[in-house]
């Protein structure tokens, strides 16, 4: 008996991401599965009397996005109210300080996010904060979450001084006296971050409903959410319960380098038992090995340029191997944050121990940012099955960024910062993700520069390691088929196939017919999440386009 189809979608450009990676002209979907995809003639065998025929009338229909790697939830708390993101002039930044701390309640701590700390040339100390807002408790936090500042009453408040001792996996930055500057990075951060009332765990549900609406208005319904501990995690389980949570979520469990291995993976295990059910999983154990180039803690085999410096490990690594080994026999998978050469390097010989010594497992594990490896590492990706989590928004670097970056790393090193075309062309896998809230979570944004390696919508100017460029089809990979494998999502996302939930975008034109610059021009118009309408444009179109047209 033929099955009907609920609706149509017909006479547009369907993005399949099945095994061919082929493109379609229609879709239909049954009972919020996608039942067909096809020809536009052959679709309309599955026309009934109830059927809804959705003209695309050339738009691009495909797989909703896949964030391989994001902090919804943390981010919208991190930005903050008063966000700093895109203010590079120190006197903007002091502006937005003290606005700030005008609308925040007096003792209550004064708390900005996105800060571009380089603004100020070296990070700012207390006492350039002191000259800001001499008499509150200031906390700046760096856009890429790995650094903050605090004037000295911030210190004060944080219970900071010559006699506080740097945490496992923190700096507690000195003057020559021995006394903090202000300048904090990593777990000094992490742990004054827990004293500031906007970035308790009361916020989180609606933290979570923001990151979800934003997250659906760029056609994302899936994430790995990549920092989590367990009033995070309830709070999605919550959510679930109450029928609000519709995305797929992959929880990133954090190991701590400081805490008893098996005493974490047996933690973990009873937050899986106990909160993990359908599009709600915890299979994944996140481990940060080493910090940012910025701030010089990212890991490298040979020292900064000009110095002695290694950067930061949070691991030996015979720690990283055995609590790898640990959650590997556990049945999870692994989820390295690996920004320099030696911790890309400590990843894959960890990855290679728990391959050794636990043969029989189908594993996923990712190694995410990977911004400098050596050439020697690049075939290893494929060898042990390890996973490039990439943020392809990254390789458009600024001027001041390209120049930092040269005085750290030195010209041979810069030629290859961010070699995501040599990690695929050595055959390893490349799942997408935005890192928001440290870049824009807009997937088109994401794959037009990493085809550009220019900022998006730039038509001229030199690309940053144009040797290192992907093409578009590689990255609609990345950020749908590829990102759901990695996220064991694959049995239900990422791809339009009979069968599979009907959870996907629809665009306001087909930007593959374009110039590559101007891919990031296209906007979402509608999104699904089990053939749900979870976001409408709002006029029903973008500006300038008519919508899709619908016959009952």
């Amino acid at each position: 008996m033929m099955e009907f189809a609920d609706t149509l979608y017909l006479d547009g450009c369907v993005y399949t991401a099945d095994a061919a990676r082929s493109y379609a002209q229609a879709l239909a979907v049954r009972d919020g599965k996608v039942l067909a995809t096809g020809s536009s003639d052959a679709m309309r065998r599955y026309c009934g009397p109830a059927t809804r025929l959705v003209d695309l009338a050339g738009r691009l229909l495909l797989p909703a996005f896949i964030d391989a790697h994001v902090h919804p939830m943390q981010g919208q708390q991190i930005l903050g109210d008063f966000d700093l993101s895109g203010l590079d002039e120190p006197a903007a930044i002091a502006a937005r300080i003290r606005d700030c701390a005008a609308a925040t309640a007096p003792g209550d701590w004064v708390y900005l996010g996105g800060a571009n700390l380089a603004a100020f040339g070296d990070y700012p100390s207390r006492q350039v904060l002191d000259a800001i807002l001499p008499d509150r408790a200031l906390l700046l936090a760096g856009y890429d979450v790995h650094s903050g500042c605090l004037n000295s009453a911030g210190l004060l408040r944080a219970g900071l001084s010559g006699a506080s001792q740097d945490p496992p996996g923190g700096i507690i930055e000195r003057n020559a006296a021995g006394e903090p500057n202000g300048v904090l990075h990593e777990e000094a951060l992490y742990q004054v971050f827990r004293l500031v009332p906007q970035l308790s765990p009361a916020g989180y549900p609606a933290a979570l409903a923001k990151a979800q609406r934003m997250a659906h208005g760029y056609g994302i319904a899936g994430w790995f959410d990549a920092w989590l501990d367990e009033p995070m995690i309830q709070a999605y389980w919550q959510a679930q319960q109450q029928g609000e949570l519709k995305v797929y979520m992959s929880a990133g469990m954090v190991a701590q380098p400081g805490q008893p291995a098996g005493e974490q993976i047996e933690r973990f295990l009873g937050w899986q038992r106990r909160y993990q059910r359908d599009n709600l999983r915890l299979h994944t154990v996140k481990i940060f090995i080493d910090g940012v180039p910025e701030s010089k803690t990212a890991a490298l085999l040979a020292p900064y340029q000009g110095s002695e410096e290694l950067g930061m490990t949070l691991w030996t690594q015979e720690q990283l191997d055995y609590i790898a080994l640990l959650a590997d026999r556990a049945g999870f998978d692994l989820h390295f944050h690996t920004l320099g050469d030696r911790a890309v390097r400590m990843a894959l010989d960890a990855l290679q121990h728990a391959q050794r010594h636990n043969p029989v497992r189908e594993r996923r594990a990712q190694l995410a940012h990977v911004q400098l490896i050596d050439p020697a590492d690049y075939g290893r990706f494929h060898q042990l099955g390890a996973i490039a989590s990439v943020q392809c928004l990254w390789t458009a670097g600024t001027p001041a960024q390209l120049q930092q970056f040269g005085e750290l790393f030195g010209a041979e090193r810069l030629a290859r910062n961010y070699p995501f075309r040599s990690l695929r062309n050595a055959g390893a896998m490349l799942a997408g993700g935005s890192d928001w809230s440290v870049s824009s979570m807009n997937p088109l944004q994401i794959i037009e520069t990493g085809v550009t390696h220019l900022p998006p919508g730039a038509s001229d100017g030199e690309p940053w390691n144009p040797h290192e460029r992907l093409d578009v089809q590689t990255l609609l990979e990345a950020h749908t088929v590829n990102a759901a494998w990695a996220l064991r999502f694959d049995d239900c996302a990422g791809s339009l196939q009979p069968g599979k939930d009907a959870s996907f975008s629809i665009l306001d034109r087909n930007p593959l017919c374009y110039p590559v610059n101007r891919f990031s021009q296209a906007r979402v118009v509608l999104t699904y999440f089990r053939g749900e309408e979870v976001y409408r444009c709002a006029d029903g179109a973008p500006a300038g386009t008519a919508g899709c047209r619908v016959t009952e």
